[in-house]
C-alpha cells in the first residue's frame, strides 16, 4: 500500500536531487529517507529512482508519481489552512535560490530579508556562484547570466551593464586611456579566462583583441577590491563599481557591455509552494533598483 508520507518524501527527493538534501529539508536523516523510498518502491512494484554518486534521478514511474505527490502536499496544506483560526494559513516552507555571487549579495540578500520579515515561517537558502543558468538539483529559483534552460520557465529579471573602471590613484599615476588601443599600456583586471563558465562574460577577445588579463580572479568582489586598490583597470558591473567613491569609469562610450540576469523557475511539480512569493520579492527588488544595474545615477537618469 502506498503511503502519503512516502509520496511527500519522493517529491522532496525530486526537488533536492539527493537523499541528503531531501533529509535536510524534511528534518529526517538520509537513511530514513532511503528506507522510505525503498518502501515506496516495494509498494508500487518497481524502482522510482536511480541512485548515483551525482545524486538521484527519477525513473519514468517516479516522474509519473509526482502529480499525485503534489496533490498530497496541496491537500495537507489545505487541511492546515482549515485548522488555522479563521481558515487563513501563514506562508511557510523552504525555498532554495541559486544566483551569481554579486547579484546574490546585492539584490537577493535584501529581497530575502524583506521576505522573512513579512513571512517569518518561510526558510530561505541561497547558494552563489558566477555561472550560466543550468538545471541544477535542488533550486526552486536559479538565476544566471544571459542563458535559458530548456523545459524551465524563464524570466528576464533585468539587463545590466559592465564598464571599465579605475581608481583615482591609479589614474593619477598612469593616466586615463583615451581609446581602446591605449589599454595595452595598462594592467587589466577581470575573470580567470580558463575558469570562466559564462560565455556572455567572455568579452575580452571581442573588445580588446585577446589582450591578456594581468590581474584575474574567479570572484567579482575580489576584482572590485583589486581595482579599488589600484591593481589596474577592471571590467566591472556598474551596480558594484558605481558605489565605490574612489573609482572612475573610463572609456564609457567605447565600452558599455550589456547582459541579462535571467531567472529560471523549477517545473511546477517540483516548485516549492512559497517560490512564487519569493520570486515576486526578487522582481520588486530589481525593479526598484534597475537604475543601478544600468549604471544610471537615479531611477530617472
Amino acid at each position: 500500500m502506498v503511503k502519503a508520507d512516502d509520496l511527500l518524501i519522493l517529491l522532496e527527493v525530486a526537488r533536492s536531487g539527493t537523499l541528503i538534501g531531501a533529509a535536510a529539508s524534511i528534518g529526517l536523516d538520509h537513511t530514513t529517507i532511503s528506507r522510505r523510498i525503498s518502501a515506496l518502491e516495494v509498494a508500487v512494484g518497481s524502482p522510482v529512482m536511480v541512485r548515483s554518486a551525482r545524486g538521484c534521478e527519477l525513473t519514468e514511474l517516479g516522474r509519473s508519481l509526482l502529480a499525485a505527490s503534489e496533490s498530497v502536499e496541496r491537500a495537507i496544506g489545505q487541511v492546515r489552512t482549515l485548522a488555522q483560526p479563521g481558515g487563513v494559513s501563514e506562508l511557510s516552507g523552504l525555498v532554495r535560490i541559486a544566483a551569481p555571487d554579486a547579484f546574490a549579495a546585492e539584490f537577493v540578500g535584501p529581497a530575502m530579508a524583506r521576505m522573512v520579515r513579512t513571512h517569518p515561517k518561510v526558510t530561505l537558502e541561497l547558494t552563489s556562484a558566477t555561472r550560466p543558468v543550468v538545471q541544477g538539483h535542488g533550486a526552486d529559483i536559479e538565476i544566471g547570466v544571459g542563458s535559458s534552460v530548456p523545459r524551465w520557465e524563464t524570466v528576464v529579471l533585468s539587463p545590466y551593464v559592465l564598464g571599465l573602471y579605475a581608481s583615482s590613484d591609479y589614474l593619477a599615476d598612469h593616466g586615463a586611456p583615451t581609446s581602446i588601443d591605449e589599454l595595452r599600456e595598462h594592467r587589466l583586471v577581470y575573470y580567470v579566462e580558463s575558469l570562466l563558465r559564462v560565455a556572455d562574460l567572455d568579452v575580452f577577445e571581442g573588445l580588446f583583441g585577446g589582450r591578456p588579463v594581468q590581474v584575474s580572479s574567479t570572484s567579482v568582489h575580489a576584482q572590485l577590491r583589486a581595482t579599488v586598490a589600484g591593481a589596474g583597470i577592471g571590467l566591472l558591473p556598474a551596480f558594484l563599481a558605481d558605489a565605490q567613491v574612489t573609482l572612475r569609469r573610463v572609456l564609457r562610450a567605447e565600452v558599455d557591455v550589456s547582459n541579462d540576469y535571467v531567472a529560471a523557475l523549477a517545473p511546477r511539480a517540483l516548485r516549492r509552494p512559497a517560490t512564487t512569493v519569493v520570486m515576486q520579492e526578487l522582481r520588486a527588488e530589481v525593479r526598484s533598483r534597475e537604475h543601478e544595474l544600468l549604471g544610471r545615477s537615479s531611477p530617472a537618469g
